[in-house]
């Protein structure tokens, strides 16, 4: 496994390394990060990356929808909030507060709809519940942590939210471009850079961009440069480009943006980071899992609960361990 630098992950080589994408998002106050690997299909992995030495540590796993675009750290990473659904079940969808990088739920939000959903901080102890009209309620036996206030977006509290959350710290902050209508500008710190994108989809200035986008790099003096197709692109806190690729993850140094004239030539330039390609699902527990809460109106959807795929493969791997024991 060529991804978690510090962490070794064993996986199938036998197999091809499968399609995925990546959606990383940033604290604000913080160099940490969160991944979201995306593939195959409905299968997604959280994976934390510390940006000041980029480091990764790979985490939970999740079979069902997830919308990145939805959701967001705290400003000091400690906090994730994400909008995910199975669209079966007691909820269907639902808003998570977890601990990176995992999902399973310190707070539950059910929702039963994608008529809005997820959330996004305003500050370490306030979150933004953005479920529209309703609901509300936390799922039974699920409650905020102690000294987390959480405000409903609603028509009535949005002008205000809104202006709170433009002045509210932001790792990057996106504005609309004036010359391309639905197009997108992020802007390097320095300011001689900028990253242009443009997408079919309206995105929402409180959240991440859509994960569906067309992304240029502009640096002054020189052509836009197309960045690869299906990826992510960002600036981090000191100019640096962040940009991925399928299931890999680049940097490019900020004083050596100028002088690129295409993508060929920003990917030589660029160091690739990590490679997530290759990585399977695997069960994995979060430290903090308590035991699923079961009432008669409802459950809380218990993350970690592994699948019936998961124990054929246990019973498989004991029995095939046996056998070898036996023959020796």
């Amino acid at each position: 496994m060529t991804a978690a630098v510090g962490r070794t992950e064993i996986v199938d080589m036998s197999s091809p390394p499968t399609k995925c994408t990546l959606y990383p998002v940033f604290a604000a106050a913080s160099p940490r990060s969160v991944i979201y690997r995306r593939g195959p299909s409905n299968q997604t992995c959280l994976i934390a990356w510390d940006r000041s030495d980029d480091t990764f540590a790979v985490g939970q796993w999740f079979k069902g929808s997830v919308k990145p675009s939805w959701g967001g750290l705290s400003p000091d990473g400690e906090w994730l909030v994400s909008f995910l659904g199975k669209y079966r079940g007691p909820f269907a969808t639902w808003t998570v507060l977890s601990r990176p990088p995992y999902l399973t739920a310190v707070a539950l939000w059910p929702k039963g709809d994608t008529w809005a959903g997820g959330g996004f901080f305003l500050s370490n102890d306030t979150l933004v519940l953005t479920h529209g009209e309703g609901p509300y309620d936390t799922a039974p036996g699920s409650a905020p942590p102690p000294g987390l206030t959480v405000l409903p977006f609603t028509r009535a509290t949005a002008p205000g939210l809104t202006a709170r959350a433009q002045t509210a710290p932001a790792a990057n902050r996106w504005r609309p471009d004036p010359e391309a209508p639905g197009g997108w500008i992020l802007a390097a710190p320095q300011g001689r850079a900028r990253i242009r994108s443009i997408s079919e989809f309206t995105a929402d200035p409180l959240r991440s961009l859509p994960e569906s986008v067309r992304h240029s790099l502009c640096v002054e003096g020189g052509p836009p440069v197309p960045l690869p197709v299906s990826g992510w692109a960002a600036f981090d806190g000191n100019g640096d480009l962040l940009f991925s690729q399928g299931g890999a993850l680049f940097r490019l140094g900020a004083d050596r943006l100028g002088g690129i004239d295409s993508t060929e030539a920003l990917l030589d330039r660029a160091r690739r980071l990590a490679d997530f390609s290759d990585l399977r699902f695997r069960p994995l527990a979060a430290p903090y899992a308590a035991p699923r809460v079961e009432t008669e109106a409802g459950f809380t959807p218990a993350l970690d609960r592994v699948s019936r795929e998961d124990r054929q493969r246990r019973r498989q791997m004991r029995k095939a361990s046996e056998r070898t024991d036996r023959a020796t």
